[in-house]
């Protein structure tokens, strides 16, 4: 009995000294920026154990570490390892990173401590007592404005004897192992057309909603780093678009790692392997998040198509297109009076000059990453498009009525008699003036289709603006088509004439309209100029078809002082704006990308809107929606802060944005509730009711 009780004693007194040398030994590193700590999960190991080396590096305030891969710029920790024989050390284990963007570059790293885990083995060794494990540790720390490399010698002593588990550092373990991907072995492969990189995955039914995603690429050099990426998820399947990096052709597979979060907001990571195929990633299951009635609808290339032709026919029906429906009217009734083969001929050229000019903007827009109504940001496309009104005006009140090189700008618009190749031609450029005049507008069912012709660019781009074109189109095309649909129309008369002067007016209020809008680009003298010119317009009409030479004189002086105030508007520096709101009371503030995420990331409820004064559309949503003082009050009481993004002019920082979001034009509205993540927004439709606004708050 005496001996066993000296034995428990001796065996209690013995594990109390094994505890305190495997915990004293493990000693944390200070460096000039961070501590870094390195010990096991084990108090002692015997014989073919198996253990895990925890690895604890926390950088000072202010300075992060970097994953696997760090993205466009840092270094992960390193360890050059000192060990002694029998101890095998498999590769460093990093966590789930995290997205750390700095101005145009993105890196991949931890904002706060850094937890890496290696596996570790005993094979054993008998003439040892504890065993020595150390090695030199090499890592960057950056700070928003610099970067640091660190370096340190770190290690710990592990005693032989029995196996004893230290429950605090195996609960780390544990803890940071649950925060790492998991290795899946689902479908996936990648492909590359020379330019452009995409990543397609198959998710297992389980997940058959996902919020948001975020690809963090493994392999590097394999696609570019964005902040915001091109991620659609349909039919079980995400697929991802990114732009080739520097030797993604080097490669037949790509590792990477799909960060998401599920419908119940549980957050998932898994580590993949994707395998290259020489076969294009079709569009099947490419899609693009449609937003419509507060709902997200993914759909395809040919659903976009239809969208698109959708969004033409609602086009017709928009105020930007007012002005040129009265020009439409009247070449209607003319159908009238004539044959049903000089009609078709009609719908045919004027559709011709819709689908071209549709055509023309897609190229551009596709080619220069523009957006839509892009144009309009431009002061002397606002003046030459103003003083084009006040042509067509002032022919409709028959202020002059002359044929020659402005035919097919004014008189030749609105009359055409007969078969005649210039009249041919002014109906083409009646649609060319229709589309010129109807891209300030985004119609429903047209940003989501526009969103996927900027996305997906290339031909499928370029056919979504195609269909817009057969959408705005169509109505005019049936009429000339179908003369049944053509009776129910007031026969050809005298009325015309009183009708087509009544119908001057229109043309001239778009003028003041374009010229406000100048104003607000360029300032009150860059209005005051526009409106000049346009005296000066008026005095050259009415003075040209006069026969003395001191009329025609002053005609030509006056056509080159229009020309002049051209070039005075075109050299003119256009005002920078802050903001533009319907109401004080609205208490918003400017679009900034840094701003907007530092409301994000501090939980922040943010409402964003960007308008532009050219779109009809932005003004009547804040005039009959924004501006109410009950869609305001919400906005207070909810306390959300409102950001106005405005695209008068163009502002790259707001392009970037809206183009990110998967669109490519104004109006857009993104509601980011507290919490919510930068790449997951509620996006509202382009018609706003109050009702809509206050429920979604």
């Amino acid at each position: 009995m005496v001996f066993r009780k000296i034995w428990q004693m001796l065996f209690a007194v013995n594990l109390v000294i094994i505890i305190t040398l495997g915990s004293s030994a493990a000693k944390g590193v200070r460096t000039d920026l961070s501590k870094i700590e390195m010990r096991a999960d084990y108090h002692s190991v015997s014989a073919g154990d198996d253990f895990h080396i925890i690895i604890e590096l926390s950088p000072d305030q202010g300075w992060h570490g970097y994953w696997e891969n760090p993205g466009d710029a840092g270094l992960k920790l390193e360890m050059d390892w000192e060990v002694q024989e029998g101890v095998e050390i498999g590769d460093l284990q990093f966590t789930t990173p995290e997205l750390i963007p700095f101005e145009e570059i993105i890196s991949y790293g931890y904002d706060g401590k850094v937890t890496i885990i290696a596996d570790a083995h005993y094979t054993g060794i008998t003439n040892l007592e504890q065993l020595q494990i150390s090695g030199r540790a090499f890592w960057l720390l950056c700070s928003d404005a610099l970067c640091v490399p660190q370096e340190a010698k770190i290690g710990f002593s592990l005693p032989i004897g029995q196996t004893i588990i230290n429950k605090d550092i195996a609960s780390l373990v544990e803890t940071a192992k649950a925060d790492m991907p998991i290795q899946v072995d689902w479908n996936s492969n990648f492909s590359t057309d020379g330019q452009n990189f995409t990543v397609m995955v198959e998710i297992p039914e389980e997940y058959t909603v996902i919020e948001s995603a975020y690809l963090f690429p493994h392999t590097e050099g394999m696609m570019e780093n964005t902040y915001y990426q091109d991620l659609s998820f349909i039919n079980g399947k995400i697929i991802g678009r990114f732009k080739n990096a520097y030797n993604y052709e080097d490669n037949q597979t790509f590792k990477f790692l799909l960060k998401f979060k599920t419908g119940s907001s549980e957050e998932k990571s898994f580590l993949l392997s994707a395998k290259k195929t020489n076969e294009p990633i079709t569009t099947f299951g490419d899609a693009l998040k449609l937003e419509q009635t507060g709902s997200i609808i993914e759909f395809e290339f040919i659903s976009a198509l239809l969208f698109a032709f959708i969004g033409g026919l609602f086009l017709n029906l928009m105020p930007c297109v007012f002005p040129i429906l009265s020009l439409k009217v009247l070449k209607v009734v003319e159908l009238l009076g004539k044959n049903k083969r000089e009609a078709r001929i009609s719908g045919l050229i004027y559709s011709a000059g819709v689908i071209v000019s549709f055509g023309i903007i897609g190229l551009t827009v596709n080619i220069l990453s523009l957006g839509w109504g892009f144009h309009m940001q431009m002061p002397i496309v606002n003046f030459s498009l103003g003083l084009l009104m006040v042509l067509i005006g002032l022919n409709l009140l028959g202020v002059f009525d002359f044929g020659g090189p402005l035919s097919g700008l004014g008189q030749g618009l609105v009359r055409f008699e007969g078969d005649k190749p210039e009249n041919r031609r002014a109906t083409f450029f009646t649609g060319v003036l229709a589309v010129v005049v109807a891209t300030p507008c985004t119609a429903p069912f047209m940003a989501s289709a526009l969103g996927y012709a900027f996305v997906n660019a290339g031909l499928s781009g370029f056919f979504i603006f195609i269909a817009l074109g057969l959408g705005l189109a169509f109505p005019y095309l049936l009429l000339c088509y179908m003369p049944s649909l053509r009776s129910v129309l007031p026969r050809p008369g005298l009325w015309m004439e009183t009708m087509r002067n009544i119908l001057g007016f229109p043309m001239l209020a778009t003028a003041l309209w374009l010229f406000w809008i100048l104003g607000s680009q360029a300032g009150v003298n860059a209005m005051a100029v526009a409106l000049i010119a346009s005296l000066f317009l008026t005095i050259s009409l009415w003075a040209k078809p006069k026969q003395s030479l001191y009329w025609k004189t002053l005609s030509a002086a006056c056509l080159l002082a229009v020309i002049y105030s051209g070039y005075f508007i075109s050299n003119i520096e256009v005002e920078k704006k802050l903001i533009s709101v319907e109401s004080d009371n609205f208490n918003a503030i400017p679009y900034s990308s840094e701003d907007l995420k530092k409301l994000i990331d501090n939980k922040k409820p943010v409402f964003v809107y960007f308008t532009a004064d050219w779109c009809v559309t932005c003004k009547l949503n804040e005039r009959v929606t924004l501006s109410k003082p009950l869609v305001q009050e919400a906005f207070r009481e909810s306390d959300v802060t409102v950001m106005v993004g405005d695209w008068t002019n163009q502002n790259p920082d707001i392009t970037k944005t809206i183009q990110g979001y998967g669109r490519i034009g104004v109006p857009l509205y993104l509601y980011f509730s507290s919490g919510s993540d930068i790449r997951n927004p509620e996006i509202l439709p382009q018609l706003l009711t109050p009702s809509l606004v206050i429920n979604i708050l």
